[in-house]
């Protein structure tokens, strides 16, 4: 198979945080890197935290940035990591991706193009459709990145919410996105700061929320505790939570950021 040409994104930096929990975790981010350093021309910071340092980057290169936390807690508090990485960006777009969610090429540079033209501040590069790989299909794109071989699948393949899905990846403009707050970390584990974030960016600006055309695929991997919600008590504060900022009009939520104690100013 023909090695793609590189598409220049230079003005945007991928930022990964990740917990690893099991090897196929390792093996989609093994993936998700060397998708974006065979098609980009781009920079990628990635944050592990945990108890002791279990990735280590396959392939070094000066467009690669590892960096490690000690964090002993057994829920990964992603929103916390992501705000720490968002200081750490150099470029005016930031593409924020989970470490087993994958799109086409097109569909990246399609939401990158939306954003520097100022039509969104914040871009999802899929139709809301992710797809639920299987075990085999994802050992056989690890094989071939062959998105041909995720497409003619995707008839066969489960979706996670519908046609709704708001995780995954996203790409926003780091300036208006940190006026904006960057994460919400009283998400405080797996949940809904992924709905949070888009209801928050529709009623601060006035541009919708830009969406590609097409699906998202999930490589599997196996769901452990930082997978779903670590108990009910953290399910109801993330839901409670979600709600709060919904029910907010613009001004009113605008004054809620500021009591943020981690917000993060603008750079």
């Amino acid at each position: 198979m023909d090695e793609p040409d590189i598409i220049i994104l230079s003005d945007v930096t991928f930022v990964i945080p990740v917990r690893i929990d099991s090897p196929e975790r390792t093996r989609n981010l093994d993936v998700l890197i060397d998708f974006i350093m065979r098609s980009f021309d781009s920079n990628i910071l990635i944050m592990e935290a945990d108890s002791r340092q279990q990735y280590f980057v396959k392939e070094p290169d000066c467009r690669i940035q590892y960096f490690f936390e000690d964090d002993k807690r057994p829920v990964f508090h992603r929103t916390f990591y992501l705000n720490n990485l968002y200081r750490k960006v150099e470029t005016p777009l930031i593409a924020v991706w989970d470490t087993d969610a994958i799109v086409t090429p097109e569909q990246i540079v399609d939401t990158v193009m939306q954003i520097r033209k100022g039509n969104a501040v914040m871009g999802i590069p899929y139709d809301g459709r992710m797809f639920k790989t299987t075990a085999t299909l994802a050992t056989h794109f690890q094989e071939t990145q062959d998105f041909d071989l995720l497409i003619r699948n995707a008839g066969n393949l489960q979706l996670v919410y519908g046609d709704f899905s708001v995780g995954g990846a996203f790409i926003v403009d780091k300036e208006k996105y940190l006026q904006a707050g960057g994460e919400n970390e009283f998400f405080t584990c797996w949940g809904a700061e992924d709905f949070e974030r888009e209801k928050r960016m529709e009623i601060l600006y006035s541009q919708p929320v830009y969406r590609a055309k097409d699906g998202l695929f999930h490589l599997w991997h196996p769901r452990y505790l930082n997978s779903n919600y670590a108990n009910s008590e953290y399910e109801k504060k993330g839901k409670s939570e979600l709600l709060k900022v919904c029910a907010m009009n613009e001004n009113e939520l605008k004054n809620y950021i500021k009591t943020w104690p981690w917000h993060v100013k603008k750079t």
